[in-house]
């Protein structure tokens, strides 16, 4: 069932566009009274799709409504959260509201495509309400990888719903601020929550999230002692893990080699919002040959085995200035996100190849999680009280998960939502009201590709079966001026079959020879005659397209005898 809006103008809803039933790409809509609130708007992994690493959400319904957009509000400065700002924000022309170092974060972001000075941003004060008619919003300090990550109470005249953002109750979190519990539970105690829309990212993993304070004594133990070059790899957005490594770095005694350029990005703007204060001992890696390798860490980025990513280059030998040898180690400072693993172990091989020391999460303690695993979302709920949970940012398995630990926990109405799902919120309840359209949007350098597209369809069939180039020179009577140029790019190999490559020529001799006599060119006219006509460049034009097309399909039945598949195949015929 389409959703139908207005049957619903008072209503509160909300619709996720991306980030539910899937990790990554959050994209979340509030509804009240004809207008709109977003709630970040991120990018997720692109799996199996050439030449495109990530990917934004189909933001189309909410383009049709952007009049009615009050603002954009990012939680925090991770990539799932707000880094599809920069490709999306001309689709919806609405105010962006960020803390201090997401606004900082965003603009070099928007510097890359020259909207630093389009796009308005306004700081978010944590300590005063956000009016966005029809809705208000409180912001509540949570505890995460990053400083200021920001969950909102969003407050309406159909009640209150909690949206958390990423968090986790962390005691010791290196850098940023505690949870901010107290406000939490201060409505909760008043029954003033509605609805808990919460993260799912651990909902399968029992326990308690572990502190990045405990992480400090277990990296440094990793790292003292070693005679070699010591990588950390690790998410470029994890501050918190950045300013963890660093300090044991600075502690052992070991100079500090930021690679990959995204890291060098976060630190300048967390320099500039106030962190990274400490005076560590940074250097450039064209340092690095002034040091012996046991004075040196690098701390790089690539946690996920991105193809152009530092680690990468690392692994394979390709990077300018940083070389490893037997002997040395890399950890892996992150956790495998799903979907991820074929690249990531093939890294890992990489550098087990190279008799590299590698160290990850599945052997060593060298990784905390920024998400609540199942007692803090019980605590969650126990702080909030809410009549309705639903759970968001997780895979089916999690998002399911979730709601049997909400249920554990006694809230009344659980939901699992998907994306294009438009839920009312009610003190009734919530119940799933219709579906707008969704998909996906690779992200391709500066352009975006959608995945039913002309150009991924290609890429894809390029991929598969290659492709074939066939340029003709031709007279006025179809008659080949020069021999063809037939190039196969990873397709098929006519250098070594001659035989095919005769083949293939002879067939177009006499495909055209036939086209001739068809359409009697070979009446001493030639394709002159169609000077009669009023319009002789245009049927001429027309004539040529259609002997194009009718060659394209001969030839692709012969390559496909050929290799037992269709490569992509394009012709050009110059009329000399």
């Amino acid at each position: 069932m389409d959703l139908n809006l207005k049957k619903h103008t008072s209503d509160l809803l909300f619709l996720p566009l991306g980030g539910a039933n899937e990790i990554g790409m959050n994209v979340n809509l509030y509804h009240l009274d004809g207008k709109w609130l977003m709630v970040d708007c991120g990018v997720g992994f692109a799996y199996n799709i050439p030449g495109v690493d990530m990917m934004t959400a189909d933001i189309s319904f909410i383009k049709a409504h952007k009049k009615n957009l009050v603002g954009i509000i990012l939680t925090h400065i991770h990539e799932d959260h707000m880094g599809a700002v920069q490709h999306l924000w001309k689709e919806l022309e609405a105010p962006v509201y960020a803390t201090t170092f997401g606004a900082n974060f965003l603009r070099t972001k928007l510097a890359e495509f020259k909207l630093e000075h389009e796009v308005p941003i306004r700081i978010i004060d944590g300590s005063r309400e956000l009016d966005l008619a029809p809705f208000k919003i409180e912001f509540i300090g949570l505890t995460h990888s990053v400083p200021e990550m920001q969950a909102l109470l969003i407050k309406t005249r159909h009640g209150n719903v909690l949206h958390t953002g990423d968090w986790k109750f962390d005691p010791d979190p290196v850098i940023g601020q505690a949870s901010e519990k107290e406000k939490i539970k201060a409505y909760g105690d008043r029954g003033e929550i509605l609805a808990v829309i919460c993260d799912s990212t651990n909902a399968l993993s029992e326990g308690h999230s572990r502190s990045e304070g405990e992480l400090y004594e277990s990296l440094k133990s990793l790292i003292t002692g070693r005679q070699g070059l010591v990588g950390v790899t690790t998410f470029a957005s994890n501050i918190a893990r950045i300013h963890t490594v660093a300090r044991i770095a600075h502690d052992v005694g070991r100079k500090i080699v930021l690679a990959g350029f995204s890291l060098h990005r976060l630190h300048e703007v967390g320099k500039k919002s106030g962190y990274f204060t400490e005076d560590f001992p940074f250097i450039s890696d064209r340092e690095l040959k002034f040091y012996d390798k046991k004075e040196v860490l690098i701390l790089c980025t690539g946690c996920q085995g991105e193809p152009n990513a530092a680690a990468r280059k690392i692994a394979t030998d390709n990077h300018p200035t940083i070389r490893f040898n037997k002997g040395d180690l890399m950890i892996f400072s992150s956790k495998i996100i799903p979907g991820n693993e074929k690249k990531i172990f093939e890294l890992f091989d990489a550098l087990a190849q190279k008799q590299i020391d590698v160290m990850t999460e599945k052997d060593h303690f060298v990784h905390v999680s920024g998400h609540p695993s199942q007692d803090e979302l019980l605590e969650m709920y126990h702080l909030a009280q809410p009549k309705i949970a639903i759970p968001v940012h997780g895979e089916f398995l999690h998002t399911k998960a979730h709601c049997e630990i909400a249920q554990k926990a006694g809230v009344p109405k659980v939901f699992q939502i998907e994306n294009g799902l438009a839920t009312k919120i009610s003190a009734e309840g919530c119940e799933s009201v219709g579906f707008v359209k969704t998909g996906y949007f690779g992200v391709d350098g500066k352009q975006l590709l959608d995945f039913n597209g002309e150009v991924i369809r290609e890429r894809k069939k390029l991929q598969f079966a290659g492709i074939v180039l066939v340029s003709l020179a031709v007279n006025d009577s179809l008659t080949m001026t020069t021999r063809p140029q037939i190039t196969c790019v990873g397709s098929y190999d006519l250098k070594r079959d001659r035989d095919a490559a005769q083949m293939i020529e002879k067939e177009i001799q006499i495909f055209l020879k036939n086209k001739a006599r068809e359409l009697h060119l070979n009446e001493g006219f030639g394709l002159k005659f169609l000077k009669k006509k009023k319009n002789k460049k245009l049927q001429e034009s027309k004539v040529m397209a259609e002997i194009e097309k009718s060659l394209r399909s001969k030839l692709l039945k012969i390559f496909e005898d050929l290799m037992g598949k269709r490569p992509a195949l394009e012709i050009v015929i110059h009329l000399i």
